[in-house]
């Protein structure tokens, strides 16, 4: 019953704590062997690059890259061409050009056939460990007026976010159901800005000696700005939303390993961590079963730890499993698993059809925002028409849906925006399958 008619209020931000700059090679927690192998990659791929771009592009302060270029060099995998493109800013060195020599390509070449990750410097998972469990002692305090104000965009009753409040408060996996249409998704997704303030994750991961990849531009959304100084293989990020539904495998549960790159993929629960896990649609999944979908997250659910496994290694890890876990369906909760299953996911919140007082606050709310006049006598003309006659049930997502189908109505016809009584039995004739319709 709900209809995403305005951004949510930005909430006040904690204050974040910037993991400090790495000084030594120690400090990276990286062999340095690693970091030799790195760079000459980098510049495997690159070709020739400034000392300053080597340390921008592997995310590690110059003076560490230097002396890995020093190395380098002593050992004839690459050399200096002198200085390039010098800058006030940073030492003499940092805008030297460096190359790749014959003897670092054919090494980079034995290197690639095992590993070609060239990016940015992972972080040993020990230390993401730490980092992990500490970001999951939020101090964000969720009440009534925090919660409704996050989701004043939204048109809920009281008594829905009474039971959403709790869940959330607790950090307990969330068993969203009931008719589609009524903004399950829209409510679950909402739920991400009460998990805290931005925080950081690595780019990737450094596991017995593998790259796991993390940061995932496509579920991780980058703070912009001018940031302190910090250890830049830490990414600053708002909290991520990853979200899936019928086309979620078993295998997406796992990492993922590519055989031509030779490094790992980071699994979806991993990459939530810290934020939200979406299962959108749940129950829908072909290759996925609901009860094989729980019995895999059943162990992290109840213990807050997952395990990875290294097949490459012969080793498994565990890492933190700091995820709000959301299951939506709107299929019924006993036709897809049985009570013994539902127990072990400890809230279920009913999003139920909206109550006609509501649907017409969505339609006045959409009419605000598109700046069409609302016309309360034509919602209730339209209800009783097209709602009650018909025995069709009122969903949150009608009124957003049909108001597009008026807007690109009148301006086909060349008229005003209006909700007349024309256009609005036009949109349901458009929008609406008519069952009655006889078979041709």
């Amino acid at each position: 019953m709900s209809v995403d008619t305005m951004s949510p209020p930005v909430s006040t931000p904690a204050p974040i704590a910037f993991p400090p700059v790495p000084r030594t090679i120690e400090d990276t927690g990286l062999p340095f062997t690693f970091i030799g192998d790195l760079v000459l990659k980098v510049l495997y791929f690159n070709g020739g690059m400034l000392g300053r771009d080597l340390a921008n592009h592997t995310c590690l302060p110059f003076p560490l890259i230097e002396s890995t270029l020093k190395f380098l060099s002593d050992e004839g995998y690459c050399s200096s061409t002198g200085i390039r493109a010098l800058t006030d800013d940073g030492p003499v060195t940092a805008s030297m050009q460096w190359l790749i020599s014959s003897a670092g390509r054919q090494r980079a070449r034995e290197l690639i056939d095992l590993n070609q990750y060239a990016g940015p410097a992972p972080v040993p998972i020990e230390v993401y460990n730490a980092v992990a469990h500490h970001q999951a002692r939020s101090t964000l305090v969720i009440d009534r007026p925090r919660l409704r104000a996050t989701f004043s965009h939204l048109v809920l009753p009281d008594e829905l976010l009474d039971r959403v409040g709790p869940a959330l408060r607790a950090r307990q996996a969330i068993f969203i159901y009931g008719p589609p249409g009524n903004g399950k998704t829209t409510l679950a997704e909402a739920c991400a800005s009460l998990l805290g303030a931005p925080f950081f994750l690595p780019r990737a991961l450094y596991v017995h000696g593998e790259v796991v990849r993390l940061f995932d531009p496509i579920h991780h959304r980058p703070v912009e700005g001018e940031l302190p100084p910090h250890d830049r293989r830490w990414q600053l990020s708002e909290r991520p939303v990853v979200k899936v539904g019928g086309e979620l495998r078993s295998s997406m549960l796992d990492l993922g390993f590519d055989t031509t790159l030779g490094f790992y993929e980071a699994s979806l629960q991993l990459k939530a961590n810290g934020g939200l896990f979406l299962v959108d649609d749940f129950g829908r999944q072909q290759h996925l079963s609901p009860r094989d979908l729980l019995n895999r997250l059943i162990v992290p659910l109840e213990k807050g730890v997952d395990y990875l496994n290294i097949a490459r290694a012969g080793t498994s890890v565990a890492v933190p499993f700091t995820t709000l876990l959301i299951l939506s369906t709107n299929l019924r909760p006993h036709d897809l698993i049985d009570e013994a299953f539902l127990r072990r996911v400890r809230f279920k919140v009913l999003v139920p059809n909206p109550t006609e007082d509501e649907y017409k606050e969505i339609w006045q709310r959409l009419c605000e925002q598109h700046n069409v006049e609302f016309s309360e006598a034509a919602i209730d003309d339209l209800v009783a028409r097209n709602y009650r006659q018909m025995g069709r049930a009122l969903h949150g997502v009608h009124p957003r849906d049909l108001l597009n189908h008026i807007v690109h109505a009148c301006g086909y016809a060349g008229r005003p925006v209006q909700l007349s009584r024309e256009m609005l039995d036009l949109a349901c004739a458009t929008y609406f399958v008519d069952s009655s319709a006889e078979d041709w």
